[in-house]
């Protein structure tokens, strides 16, 4: 069987690498536009009459000798571009429906950019606003990327909507970042010829190599609302892969001499909690982030006495499956700059604040119990390291440390109370380096550490990956491998001492294919073993395990008399254990999308499980598997119209397994309705309802600790989530928001089952029944959240933010009650109440500089 397996890869490397070493290079036209040097910055006000926009060349004669710069062949549209962009949607490759005006401009402290966006209809421009990073909400946008490194893959990408509204993000190797957030100046104004766009972009919030010319990768974007019309000064074609690959080049920047990039955003937060008709507890506290430029190329980022109060809460839900539900970040220190990390599941920023460790009941004594087990462990500080080289090496470095937490035991006859250390002090470190390479290719290395003192496990995961393209970005090579290792200190028993060990584990995955162009086609094979575990600082929810995945697809992105773009896809998938090497499960699925020509679109999607599959991973015991016969499902979505006022989204879906009755049915609905350009409504509301369903009950075991038995269960799970969020903008800058979300999950069992050695489900003597005659196993499970979240930025990058929270669960064994009487239940709950108020404050170095 290894050899097997063995050869598929080598075959399959070969099928993949083939039209690689036989393609040549592909002409890429990229378009030029030059920089002239500003003898004073534009005031940033959104009208265009400021002398620095008005008369290139004669500005270009006036200054060039300053700077020992000589220009040849001097033209306005050497300086200035003005004509139409290229569409990438809906009309890949068209001409825009309408001209657009560009220039660009710097000096010692910033690029500064000036665009006129005319419009034949000024009155019917999209000046919707939203909050930070929403890019246009529905509204027209401005957008403006630099490549400052020219590797064709790294990007700084500014937005401001019609509306004034800021977004920025940013695109490494490793993807898109649109977390990361820097303090930069903007102001638009509609005008009778359109609108119009001012920005002034700080070298701060910029890395770029050292040298007497800056010649930079470049690209403005535009989007028109009203149309659905995305384009590009140079032309992003759809069929293509790659994004920024696809730029122009910005040149003329000369002898740029930045100020030191130093800022500094102390704060100070007061948080009031505390649960209904109880004490409420005050903190008030305070600290700093620190962000110092080493360099042109690297910054160094420092959150001392972090604070997360005002972090959204998690989505919490009742979990039913054998693997760890995986929660979003919302801490902003994790979220910005960290996309160099996020690779192949190795980090995974949650871990980082977690409790690790608790207690086993098995340290307790007569009459005692555990009052309290920590939840969570207080993080002292972050650090965080990161840039590029002139070279195109990306480098990344985060460290965190969290304090030590203690469980609380309780002597039920005498009161007393004692602490029982559960996690010690913790280092968390991640070292991540990513080489550009041409043609859009990179390779990468990565290692993470966790460490945790003398007593305790400590880990380490060593990883290295590459992403290959040819010439032409037509076709893709990737592959990732990883060892971990996991140190178990040395425990003593009762019988004797067990001397500590190391415990090693791999994983690896090939891939590759065609990847541009009509048909598109993509093989893959991942390894992992059974002792592979990177959930220390990263995420994987199962290992030991083999696959091998397959599609084809083709794609259409010329409109035509029905649609505007459209694909096709189909696939096979099969999976192994790796330990033991036995077959668990095989799928084949087909999907598809379409964008019409009124601009809604469609999803569709069906999937079988063909045969017998073998769960290994849902009994939750070594050696137990569950057998799953024969399934088959699928749905579809239905998107309305995005540009109207109000858009929605429909979503139906089913799941069936014939052999045992199962039937599961989905039903989602997602709209949005813009009531003006300041008020935002949007709802969501989704229904599972899983009939028959066979599932992991509990396991048994005997007087010595050993598995007696593993109880399956015939449940019906149904599961209403509703979500709902209402923001209000005052003005660009100030806004407040609403957010209520429901969750409420009902388990009904009718009969339980003894799970056998050969996966069958087999009669059962277990009865979930307690004292009170209670179906013990039966749950009704709610939370309801609703947070009141107010911000101002009254100054660049100073906020004053206020939050208001409210918080409700419940968990019972009444899984037949009617909805009217569960809300009437769950609101007596006790509820748990927070308020924060956070005030921060942005000091730059630059900025200070220029006032004196």
């Amino acid at each position: 069987m290894t050899t097997k397996f063995r050869n598929l890869i080598l075959s399959l490397l070969f099928v993949i690498t083939l039209p690689i070493q036989q393609l040549n290079a592909q002409h890429i036209s990229r378009k030029n536009l030059h920089a002239w040097p500003a003898s004073s910055p534009p005031k940033i006000d959104g009208v265009l009459d400021d002398q620095l926009w008005k008369d290139p060349l004669q500005i270009n004669k006036l200054t060039a000798s300053t700077r020992n710069v000589i220009y040849f062949e001097d033209t306005p549209s050497k300086y200035v571009s003005e004509g139409y962009f290229i569409q990438n949607s809906p009309n890949n490759l068209q001409k825009s429906s309408q001209k657009t005006k560009v220039q660009v401009a710097y000096d010692n402290y910033a690029i500064y950019i000036s665009a006129q966006l005319y419009d034949t209809a000024p009155d019917s421009i999209r000046t919707n606003m939203g909050e930070r990073d929403s890019g246009g909400n529905g509204g027209d946008f401005f957008i403006v990327s630099f490549d400052t490194y020219n590797t064709q893959q790294d990007t700084y990408e500014f937005v401001v909507s019609a509306s004034g509204v800021q977004s920025d993000r940013i695109q490494g190797t490793s993807g898109w970042d649109g977390n990361w957030n820097e303090i930069w100046n903007s102001a638009v104004k509609v005008n009778e010829e359109g609108w119009a766009v001012e920005m002034e972009i700080p070298y701060r919030a910029l890395r770029m190599p050292n040298g007497k010319e800056q010649i930079w990768g470049l690209n403005f974007g535009r989007v028109i609302a009203r149309s659905g019309e995305t384009s590009y000064w140079n032309a992003i074609d759809a069929n293509k892969q790659g994004y920024v690959n696809q730029f122009g080049t910005l040149r003329g920047i000369y002898d740029v001499n930045p100020p030191l990039r130093l800022s500094l955003t102390p704060y100070i937060s007061n948080v009031s909690a505390g649960q209904q008709g109880g004490p409420y507890a005050h903190t008030f506290s305070g600290g700093a982030d620190i962000k110092v430029g080493l360099g042109q190329s690297f910054t160094l980022d420092v959150s001392l006495i972090p604070d997360f109060s005002q972090v959204q809460a998690d989505n919490q839900v009742l979990n039913l499956s054998a693997y760890e539900v995986q929660f979003g970040e919302f801490r902003d220190f994790f979220t910005q700059g960290t996309t160099i990390f996020n690779r192949w599941d190795q980090f995974y920023s949650r871990r980082i604040g977690q409790n690790h460790n608790n207690p086993s009941d098995n340290i307790l004594r007569e009459h005692e119990a555990f009052i309290y087990k920590p939840t969570d462990a207080p993080i002292l500080n972050n650090t965080k390291l990161t840039g590029i080289t002139e070279k195109g090496l990306g480098v990344g470095i985060l460290n965190s440390i969290t304090n030590e937490t203690y469980a609380i035991i309780e002597d039920s006859t005498t009161g007393e109370r004692r602490e029982e250390l559960a996690d010690p002090v913790t280092n968390f470190n991640i070292i991540a380096l990513e080489q550009a390479l041409p043609n859009n290719s990179k390779i990468g290395f990565m290692n993470s550490n966790v460490y945790r003192g003398e007593g305790f496990k400590s880990s380490n995961v060593t990883s290295t990956d590459f992403n290959f393209f040819d010439r032409s970005n037509t076709y893709q090579v990737r592959g990732f491998g990883a060892l971990s290792q996991e140190f178990f200190p040395s425990e003593e028993t009762e019988s004797a001492q067990k001397a500590g060990y190391t415990q090693l584990g791999h994983r690896i995955d090939i891939g590759g294919g065609k990847v541009s162009g009509k048909w598109r086609y993509w093989a893959s094979s991942n390894i992992e073993s059974d002792t592979y575990n990177p959930n220390d600082m990263g995420y994987n929810s199962a290992v030991n395990k083999i696959g091998f995945y397959t599609n084809a697809s083709y794609n259409q992105f010329e409109a035509g008399p029905l649609f505007q773009r459209y694909w096709l896809r189909a696939g096979y998938d099969e999976n192994w254990l790796y330990n033991p090497r036995t077959f668990t499960s095989r799928k084949v699925w087909a999907d598809s999308y379409f964008q019409f020509n009124n601009f809604w679109s469609m999803n569709l999607d069906s999937y079988i499980h063909p045969g017998i599959s073998y769960d290994y991973f849902g009994p939750r015991e070594q050696g137990y598997y569950f057998k799953e016969y024969m399934s088959h499902g699928g749905g579809f979505t239905l998107n309305s119209d995005s540009r109207s006022l109000y858009t929605g989204s429909l979503r139906v879906s089913y799941w069936a397994r014939p052999e045992f009755s199962q039937l599961d049915n989905f039903i989602s609905y997602n709209q949005t309705y813009r009531a003006t350009d300041r008020f935002d409504l949007t709802h969501s509301i989704s229904w599972n309802n899983q009939r028959d369903e066979k599932g992991y009950v509990t396991t048994l075991h005997d007087e010595d600790g050993e598995v007696e038995s593993v109880i399956y269960g015939n449940r019906d799970v149904k599961t209403l989530e509703n979500n709902f969020t209402s923001k209000y903008y005052f003005n660009p800058k100030m806004s407040m928001k609403l957010r209520l979300r429901h969750y409420w999950r009902r388990v009904d069992y009718d009969e339980f089952f003894d799970l056998s050695s050969t996966g069958d489900l087999l009669t059962t003597d277990y009865t979930d029944l307690n004292e009170k005659g209670e179906h013990t196993q039966n749950t009704n499970y709610n939370t309801f959240d609703m947070e009141l979240s107010y911000s101002w930025e009254f100054l660049p990058g100073s906020f004053l933010t206020a939050m208001w929270r409210n918080e409700l669960a419940s968990s019972n064994h009444n899984s037949d009650i009617n909805f009217s009487n569960n809300m009437k239940e769950l609101w007596e709950e006790p509820q748990m109440n927070t308020v924060s108020i956070r005030l921060s404050y942005f000091l730059d170095y630059g900025q200070v500089k220029r006032m004196f």
